[in-house]
């Protein structure tokens, strides 16, 4: 019998089945199995499509061509629906083969199956358009939604350009990029340089989006503007919700490659609230924000931030002239002279260089250069556009600080002369003084709230910070120093309001009957050496500075027109003054007074009269003072300070007396003073610096302990001297240069001493000074455990035998340090020898006698064993490879 016919048959019966209700029923199973694997492979497809575009556009300069991104956008779309029938039909438990029974619910397993099998013939067909796909990707042409701006010529910003450019194509890591600086340093045209090259450039981005933020944030504003960069109509976007448009911004943004360009950002924004995705390293995108506060890019997690500086100054020369035209300059031979000192001090500010550059610009006269010249230097807001384009624009940034007592300590900053480092421990002392830091009336709480204003206005990039071998200081531009100035005299509408004069000239008769509608009065620097005149009743003067100065004496009578309001009164630095002014006992209303570094020999008994004193300093003056010790205890003082940078010696019995009487001062909280003695455990809650001599041989341990203050305890210690003897040649040889680092946590300490000179003192971050030990023959140790320092500290240790570890290991120290010393203690000193290090010979004065080299830590303890040396040995442990190092032994 001839079965081939009938089986023939049946198959293509069967066959037929699978695309009848009956098949797509009985193929359920199978089909579902077919339809997992053709997700899958097309998935693979899809990741392969997509590594061949990023290959072949990774240079920034081709994207994906239509088809491609077609072909993407449908297998998208098939994964999503083959997904949820997978997962249908991994719920189904009933499917059986159709010679057992068919499902109980025949409707529902119709619908699946006929999904199942559309869903495989879409698969086939995609499969067949990748191969017919031939070009995966296209050149890039220039983002035609660039914002086209004109761009007037820009200088000095070639460099700044050149590092956000880096970001912004080769660093995937910066998503987020932070430009911040000062108003008018030229933030908003650095930005408008890199929105012009991404206009002209390939880069690989889709869209490029240019949005002006402002003071007033309006986020509504910034995602209409954002809209309609991405062509979202009109009728889309009226009528919905603020989440609604927040949805349709992130939604389209999500499909592009974007860089968002927002100018003048003055307060962290939340980019989800606007919908903006964040940008990551899978989407590839970028946002770039200016901003005048350093804190926005910290709030707004930047990745990388860069700080926007004022021009060099043949950069600024070159901006004036181009904003004053070169026949100007060159009109007369004095204009390039007198050109080049107002540029000076226009102190490299894009923006008072352009401002007055267009004021100069076609004056041929040298007479009105030198008017100009002459009015910036003295009243800068009389020179044309100086208000109205400047003042008004950093006056933004005064304003946002939205503090009164952060805006009156900035202003506090204008008594001091141009370009001066002011000190910041000076500059928080007077905020004190003044009383600006209110709200507490302990001293310790005021100083750290003076650091908190201080890093306030460093980041509103309203002060410069800076420090040196004396340590940290802060600086105000020129041009935001003359700003101050204008707002201290309310808007240049009081002239004589502030007073800050430099030189003898300007002590005149003329000059002083100007203090009668004074404020503020400083005179300052070694220019003034004189003061005849007496000035005429002062009835609003607060504060009085003579500063740095080389007069000799201050004339009779000179105080008393004074009386009425001074509350702050400074003479430190005078070195020519030997005799206290009598006249400041009649100033009643005095609270600080400062005598520093002067050549008094002597405080008046009447001194007893300033009943409001609350500040009396008294630091590196004549140590044969004489002090009236009970005039002194019977002011309310908050804070007496009597301190000896320089280590001179002191009078035993006037400091036994002055202690006893300081204890019983009830006002008393911050006291810095030498003494020979070590007692009084009342006084030593009370101790800031101390130098304490002449110690008892069985002295061995001193407890610091920074918990709430109790009685007996250095709870507020900062620096202490300890000196076992009065070795003349010891005393001069220690200066403020030894100095060991406290721990940052707040513990008990214990300091094993019976020894000379060993020098305490807290962690201070941003200065260069070697802290270290020295003279301490019986010193055995610094710490029972391991101390935290800030990054780069430096310990010089010299005459220590006994001291063979420090308080530090590879885990604390991540940051790298430096230790300086002789060849005898590094011979104890114990290492990771694999650790990379520097190493330098230094000579007896500290200079460095050799170049530095590099090498192992077991190197250098090989060349210090086997070498020969002036005097001592400078290693610094380099921070990268430290984490290999083991700590010291114990």
């Amino acid at each position: 019998m001839d079965f081939a016919a009938p089986l023939s048959d049946l198959v293509k019966y069967l066959w037929g089945l699978a695309s009848t209700p009956l098949g797509y029923i009985y193929n359920l199973k199978d089909n579902v199995r077919s339809l997992d694997k053709a997700n899958e492979n097309l998935k693979a497809l899809s990741e392969d499509v997509k590594a061949r575009v990023e290959r072949e556009g990774g240079g920034g300069g081709a994207q994906r061509t239509n088809q491609v991104e077609n072909w993407l956008g449908e297998v998208q779309e098939f994964e999503d629906g083959a997904c949820q029938v997978l997962q249908e039909a991994g719920e189904r438990d009933r499917i059986k083969c159709l010679s057992h029974c068919l499902p109980r619910n025949c409707w529902s397993s119709y619908k699946l199956g006929k999904r199942v099998y559309q869903l495989l013939n879409e698969a086939r067909e995609l499969q067949h358009i990748k191969e017919e796909i031939s070009d995966f990707t296209s050149p890039l042409p220039p983002p035609h939604q660039v914002l086209e701006m004109p761009l007037d010529k820009t200088v000095g910003l070639d460099s700044s350009l050149k590092i956000v450019w880096k970001w912004l194509v080769d660093k995937k890591e910066a998503g987020v990029i932070g430009l911040y600086g000062a108003g008018g340093v030229g933030k908003t045209t650095l930005m408008r340089r890199i929105n012009e090259k991404l206009s002209h450039a390939s880069h690989g981005f889709e869209v490029v989006i240019w949005v002006v933020v402002s003071k007033q944030v309006n986020e509504d504003s910034i995602r209409d503007t954002i809209r309609k960069k991405l062509n979202v109509k009109d009728e889309s976007w009226e009528g919905q919700s603020q989440n609604e448009r927040v949805r349709l911004v992130g939604e389209v943004l999500s499909r592009k490659k974007f860089v968002l360009l927002m100018d003048d950002v003055w307060v962290s924004l939340d980019l989800h609230k606007i919908g903006v995705l964040h940008p990551s390293l899978k989407n590839g995108s970028k946002v770039v924000f200016t901003t005048r506060s350093k804190q926005v890019c910290h709030h707004m997690s930047a990745d990388e931030t860069l700080e926007v500086k004022c021009l060099m100054p043949e950069e600024a020369l070159a901006l004036f002239e181009n904003n004053i035209g070169k026949s100007s300059i060159h009109s007369h031979p004095e204009i390039q002279e007198l050109a080049n000192d107002i540029v000076k001090e226009c102190k490299g500010l894009p923006l008072a260089l352009i401002t007055v550059g267009r004021a100069m610009a076609g004056r041929e006269n040298p007479d009105e250069w030198k008017h100009a010249l002459k009015t910036l230097r003295y009243n800068p807001y009389e020179l044309s556009g100086m208000v109205n384009e400047v003042y008004h624009i950093l006056e933004f940034s005064f304003n946002s600080l939205n503090d009164s007592i952060v805006e009156l300590c900035f202003l506090y900053c204008c008594l001091f002369p141009e370009d001066y480092p002011i000190r910041t421990n000076d500059l928080i002392e007077l905020w004190i003084g003044e009383g600006l830091l209110r709200g507490t009336n302990d001293v310790y709480s005021m100083r750290y709230k003076g650091e908190y204003v201080l890093r306030t206005l460093e980041m509103a990039c309203l002060l410069e910070s800076g420090g040196d071998y004396e340590g940290r200081y802060v600086k105000m531009h020129d041009v935001i120093r003359d700003m101050a100035t204008w707002i201290t005299r309310d808007h240049g509408q009081k002239e004589n309001k502030l007073l800050v004069i430099e030189n003898h000239e300007d002590m005149s008769a003329e000059m002083i009957l100007k203090w009668r509608e004074a404020k503020k009065v400083s005179l300052w620097g070694k220019w003034i050496r004189n003061i005849d005149q007496t000035p005429p009743m002062c009835s609003q003067l607060e504060i009085l500075f003579v500063r740095e100065t080389n007069v000799t004496v201050m004339p009779k009578g000179f105080f008393d027109s004074m009386t009425a309001h001074l509350t702050i009164l400074d003479l430190s630095h005078n070195k020519h003054i030997k005799s206290f002014p009598k006249g400041i006992c009649n100033l009643i209303n005095l609270r600080y007074l400062n005598l520093s570094a002067t050549c008094i020999d002597a405080l008046p008994k009447k001194i007893k009269k300033l009943t409001c004193l609350r500040w009396l300093l008294l630091d590196n003056i004549s140590k044969d003072i004489l002090i009236p010790t009970r005039a002194i205890a019977n002011l309310p003082l908050n804070v007496f300070s009597k301190w000896d940078g320089f280590m001179k010696g002191t009078n035993q019995v006037e400091e036994e007396e002055m202690v006893e009487k300081l204890e019983r001062m009830q006002h008393l909280t911050d006291l810095s003073i030498s003494v020979k003695i070590f007692q009084s455990p009342n006084l030593r809650r009370r101790i800031r610096r101390a130098r304490i001599s002449n110690m008892q041989n069985n002295l061995t341990t001193i407890v610091i302990n920074y918990s709430p203050p109790s009685s007996g305890s250095f709870s507020h210690l900062e620096l202490l001297y300890l000196i076992a003897r009065e070795d003349g040649d010891h005393s001069r040889k220690r200066t403020s240069s030894q100095q060991l680092l406290l721990p940052q946590s707040r513990s008990s300490l214990g300091r094993e001493l019976r020894a000379v000179g060993l020098v305490l003192a807290r962690a201070r971050s941003k200065t260069s000074e070697i802290d270290g030990i020295g003279h301490l023959p019986k010193l055995r140790s610094i710490c029972n455990h391991t101390l935290f320092f800030p990054q780069g500290v430096s310990f010089g240790i010299s005459n220590c035998p006994g001291l063979k570890k420090l308080p530090l290991d590879s885990n604390s120290m991540r940051g790298g340090f430096s230790i300086y010393a002789d060849k005898h203690w590094w011979a104890e000193f114990e290492w990771d020898p694999a650790a990379r290090v520097t190493f330098q010979k230094l000579s007896l004065d500290g200079m460095a006698t050799s170049v530095e080299e590099q090498m192992t830590f077991g190197e250098a303890a090989r060349k210090v064993k086997d070498e020969s040396f002036p005097y001592g040995i400078r290693i610094e442990f380099l921070p990268h490879n430290e984490a290999a190092g083991e700590g010291v032994s114990e």
